[in-house]
């Protein structure tokens, strides 16, 4: 008798789970999403008697540096400068000058190479993408001149899987954290030379056969302060990617997961243009957590 009772209750906590999976199947739309993964759920709303498809709550990450005077630029550089009318005419205007290299921006294959697509040139879908984060940062406190390795990226892989094809890929180095202080950024030493952390020839070719759209990092440039050959830009314009340099707020994202979103400014002819550069991170749905 023992034994059939405990066989019962079995069942009936059986029935009982799938009546708790049933109910939650009922607040599934017809996108796919669980709106609820409560043994209760609420009915999901309806229109038309058809559930209503509420997408999956997302967090918004801004990785574009304000825009003002002061903020660090190549030696030889433009600096930014903004000037306003009087307003005599009943509105406010203004009149900005800066470099095209000037904080957040993107630099495009004619960059470096005659003949490839500039700033307005580039497909709109390879603007909106996957987007990968690598971080470094532990390697750059003991090193500033680091230039990430092709094993830095093969170690990633070996974690989180192939890189994504047609992603972007970023490098958190840490370095955004000294954007206000501009001579900490640029990281000059007696002779003028700055020292800062890019990538080495070896990691851009093999983001290159990995066939990424697109690469950034959090410093003044995706090839290292010292370096004199500038081999990254090299081998990832000639490539026909872009590039993002100047980025901060990357410890706010997953190294994986999000996407990007790069609102380049279309500069007809344009080698280089400021970006606009916002991620989207896909929050968890209750349960998740």
């Amino acid at each position: 008798m023992a034994k059939r009772n405990s066989m019962m209750a079995a069942a009936a906590a059986a029935l009982g789970a799938a009546a708790a999976w049933g109910a939650m199947a009922v607040a599934s739309c017809g996108g796919g999403h669980r709106h609820s993964l409560g043994p209760e759920p609420k009915p999901p709303p309806t229109l038309g008697g058809k559930p209503v498809c509420r997408p999956r709550p997302q967090r918004l990450v801004d990785l574009t540096h304000p825009v003002r005077p002061g903020v660090p630029i190549v030696p030889g550089g433009t600096p930014f400068s903004m000037t306003a009318d009087d307003g005599a005419e009943g509105y406010r205007a203004h009149v900005f000058t800066m470099g095209n290299d000037t904080g957040t921006h993107l630099d495009a294959p004619a960059h470096f190479v005659e003949g490839r697509p500039g700033a307005a040139q580039l497909p709109l879908e390879t603007l909106v993408v996957p987007l990968v984060v690598i971080p470094v940062q532990k390697k750059v406190e003991a090193n500033p001149d680091y230039a990430v390795r092709a094993t830095d990226l093969v170690d990633w892989e070996a974690i989180w899987g192939p890189i994504p094809l047609e992603s972007l890929v970023v490098f958190n180095t840490g370095w955004h954290a000294r954007f206000n202080d501009p001579e900490g950024y640029l990281n000059r030493d007696a002779e003028g030379r700055m020292h800062f952390p890019g990538l080495s020839r070896e990691a851009a070719e093999l983001l290159v056969a990995r066939e990424v759209v697109g690469v950034g990092i959090d410093t003044l440039s995706v090839d290292s302060g010292a370096s004199e050959d500038f081999a990254a830009h090299r081998a990832l314009l000639a490539a026909g990617f872009y590039q993002l340099e100047n980025l901060t707020n990357l410890g706010s994202l997953p190294e994986t997961g999000a996407r990007v979103v790069v609102g380049v400014l279309p500069v007809v002819e344009g080698t280089q243009a400021p970006a606009r550069v916002l991620a989207l991170v896909d929050e968890p749905l209750p349960g998740e957590e």
